[in-house]
This record gives structure tokens, C-alpha cells and sequence, in this order.
């Protein structure tokens, strides 16, 4: 485990501290397409959803998206219809130790911070991740990984790796080819894919080495944690391949893993 004051954080200082206070948000009335754009250019997992007087009234993650598209919802459905309306948030007034127990707990990527319903913020995974950015933590990568991830090969299809995202809730798949990993790809890509194809189910046909990104950026289970959130912070992204050196994975270690450490 990983105290946060001994890496320098005061659990005691309010939220404020470390949550984004100018997040992107959409409003209830907008489209599916126009809140893809939304989550596209601002590269979050979730976005607030407000009201036309700015009250916070929903919460929409990429992978809510994803399982409306193959739901059969449109990309001109208003996001109203679909959104998570049972919103877990934070008050301003709350501190950081509070915070981390209420996204452990509910197992979201982030909350929104509200006053008097009107969101001011939104703290997330990758916010408490940047905490340990620097500090040395003596704790190798296999300690904390997920063994035996779940992957994918490169003629799966589109579709089918749409499918496997949204049942397992797992926002990134390893691509392996003979035993290689190969490259990765996310449920970012899969939106931007279907964003630049006009959400034409045709396309969803094709194979996900279209669209994985083929260099990708992995650790082994003997790296420090505290290398792992290097490079994640680097490479602006929320998980890392583990591998051997063989180049065959051996799992996978997420910001959520490193949540679960504080």
C-alpha cells in the first residue's frame, strides 16, 4: 500500500486541490455524435452531462456510448435518453482521503464535484495517479497487475471487439498474433473510428488492426510501479501491456490498479 502522506499529499486538503475546476461537459439536449466530439477532443472516459441552467443532471462514459451503438440507438439520439442519471459526486468542501474512497468504492473512472447541483469540477483516476508521479515506490509491476488479460487477435473484427469492451467493461485490449503482442487498441479508438466513418455499420466489419495503435508502450512485471506511471503520464494513457522477454504478455497494469494501492 501506498500512504499518501508519505509521498508528500495531505489527505486533509479539500478536493479543489487536485480536481480539474474547468471540465468538459455536454448538455442533455445535444446528440450522440456532438457529445463523441466532446469526449474525442478532450481525451476523457466520461463526460458531465447539464442542464440548460448548468445543473449537473447525468454522467456519460465512451463505453456507454459504445453500448448504445450497438444497442441501435442513432448517432443524432439525444445523449438525454441514454445518460446515467444516478450521479456519484464529491462536494467542494470534501478532502482528497474521501475522494479516493468514493471512486474506490464505486468503481468509477471519476465524479464530478457540485455545489448546490451546479457542476465546478471533475476529478478522475488519472488525477490520483499523477500524485506518486516522481516518487520511487519499491513495488515491482507483477504485485499489482491483472494476470491473464484478456486480448484479442487481429482479424477480430471491429463489431466483435466493440462486443467484448462493453460486456467486460474493459476500455483497452492487448492485440496478440502468435503469442506477440502486437499492438493495442481502446475504446478511444474505437470511437474515433466510428466518429470518422459517419457510424456507418458497414465499416464495422473491418479488422481491428485498422485501427490499433501497433507501438505500443509496455513494462515487465520486475519495473517499478513508479515506472509504470511514468510512462502512462508520458504517453497520456490509462494502461500498460506487461510482457516478458519473449514479447508474450503476461498482463496488464491500469490506473485502477494503482488506485487500488493508495
Amino acid at each position: 500500500m501506498i500512504k499518501l502522506g508519505d509521498i508528500g499529499v495531505d489527505k486533509s486538503d479539500n478536493i479543489t486541490h487536485l480536481a480539474n475546476l474547468a471540465p468538459s461537459y455536454s448538455f442533455e439536449f445535444e446528440s450522440l455524435s456532438n457529445v463523441v466530439r466532446t469526449i474525442l477532443s478532450s481525451e476523457h472516459r466520461l463526460i458531465p452531462i447539464v442542464s440548460k441552467s448548468q445543473d449537473l443532471v447525468g454522467i456519460i462514459s465512451y463505453m456507454d456510448i459504445l453500448d448504445a451503438l450497438l444497442r441501435g440507438l442513432t448517432r443524432n439520439t439525444r445523449i438525454s435518453e441514454f445518460m446515467t442519471r444516478h450521479i456519484i459526486f464529491c462536494d467542494p468542501t470534501e478532502n482528497i482521503a474521501y475522494v479516493l474512497q468514493k471512486i474506490k468504492i464505486s468503481r468509477r473512472d471519476g465524479i464530478p464535484v457540485v455545489k448546490k447541483m451546479k457542476l465546478v469540477g471533475i476529478v478522475n483516476e488519472h488525477d490520483f495517479v499523477n500524485l506518486v508521479s516522481g516518487k520511487y515506490l519499491s513495488i515491482p509491476v507483477g504485485e499489482a497487475m491483472s494476470h491473464k488479460p484478456l486480448f484479442i487477435s487481429p482479424n477480430t473484427s471491429i463489431l466483435a471487439c466493440m462486443k467484448t469492451m462493453v460486456n467486460t467493461h474493459y476500455r483497452r485490449l492487448p492485440v496478440i498474433k502468435a503469442k506477440d503482442l502486437v499492438g493495442i487498441v481502446t475504446g478511444h479508438d474505437v470511437l474515433r473510428y466510428l466518429n470518422e466513418v459517419n457510424y456507418n455499420p458497414t465499416f464495422l466489419n473491418e479488422n481491428i488492426e485498422n485501427i490499433m495503435s501497433s507501438h505500443v508502450v509496455y513494462v515487465t512485471e520486475h519495473d517499478d510501479i513508479s515506472d509504470a506511471v511514468k510512462l502512462m503520464l508520458e504517453h497520456r494513457i490509462g494502461g500498460l501491456p506487461v510482457i516478458n522477454e519473449e514479447n508474450a504478455l503476461k498482463g496488464i497494469i491500469t490506473e485502477r490498479d494503482i488506485i487500488e494501492l493508495l
